[in-house]
């Protein structure tokens, strides 16, 4: 009996969820089955080079997961630039948060990619394009598609408000079984100059070159990550991301289309 009576006070004191938050929750799930195919895992294979003071340390052949988003029918997959190359990414955290010229470099470069679709098959791509300034880079199939993929349509935009609440798409990887995976984050800020970004709550389950979504289905933007010189380095640069010059952000839709648009004039 004590311990139903503890029960029953837990209970009221926890909220119940309000019709609201049913409502949104339901669309969110729609948001999920609409547009899950949309989402991909792309394999990259890398050459690694690292170097220090122009000599070669270390080389070696690596492979990474990433995921990638889908925007034409014909395959044209946006992603993280940073997934293609990682190395300058670790290069500008290695170069935020140390001084001096002894320090390592790494290069890497892509030598493999293949998209692999929400149906278990694996398409070997390209990439047609790289925007470094955005964090963008885009794949294109390297054979002509048997019928036309899932895409989703950058152009059905809408802009998010302080504090307004997006359901950002992803998918697991081999350990996950490879399933579509969604999660809800709140708006935290809008950085209006030098263009508009948008800064989501951080959380785990979320990776770069996924989509957001605004609960009415509508696309917000992609997931990439933002990149500016942090000035001069220091022991507080590595405190947090921002002191390191990056910060995860979603990009307007409006904006990966108009790059997307060079990628398929190519």
């Amino acid at each position: 009996m004590k311990r139903f009576m503890v029960a029953l006070a837990v209970l009221a004191v926890v909220p119940a969820p309000t019709t609201a938050q049913t409502d949104t929750r339901a669309a969110a799930r729609e948001i999920v089955r609409k547009w899950q195919d949309a989402i991909v895992t792309v394999r990259v294979t890398l050459k690694l080079r690292m170097s220090m003071g122009g000599r070669e340390m270390n080389a070696s052949d690596d492979s990474v997961d990433t995921v990638g988003t889908v925007i034409d029918p014909s395959g044209l997959t946006v992603l993280s630039l940073g997934a293609l190359n990682p190395g300058a990414t670790m290069n500008k955290i290695i170069g935020a948060a140390s001084s001096g010229q002894d320090r390592p470099t790494l290069n890497s470069e892509p030598t493999d990619v293949k998209v692999r679709i929400a149906d278990g098959r694996e398409l070997a791509a390209k990439i047609v394009l790289r925007d470094e300034d955005l964090d963008l880079a885009f794949l294109l199939p390297t054979a002509k598609l048997e019928k036309p993929l899932t895409a989703i349509d950058l152009a059905d935009a809408s802009r998010p408000g302080l504090l307004d609440e997006v359901v950002v798409l992803s998918r697991l990887g081999r350990v996950g079984g490879w399933a579509p995976s969604a999660v809800m984050r709140n708006i935290t800020a809008i950085i209006e100059r030098p263009r508009t970004f948008y800064v989501a709550e951080s959380g785990n389950n979320t990776s770069m070159g996924t989509p957001a979504f605004l609960p009415n289905g509508k696309v917000v933007g992609l997931l990439t990550l933002r990149s500016v010189d942090p000035g001069r380095p220091s022991m507080m640069a590595m405190m947090g991301s921002e002191g390191l010059g990056l910060l995860p952000v979603i990009l307007p839709a409006a904006d990966v289309l108009e790059v997307a648009k060079q990628a398929t004039a190519k």
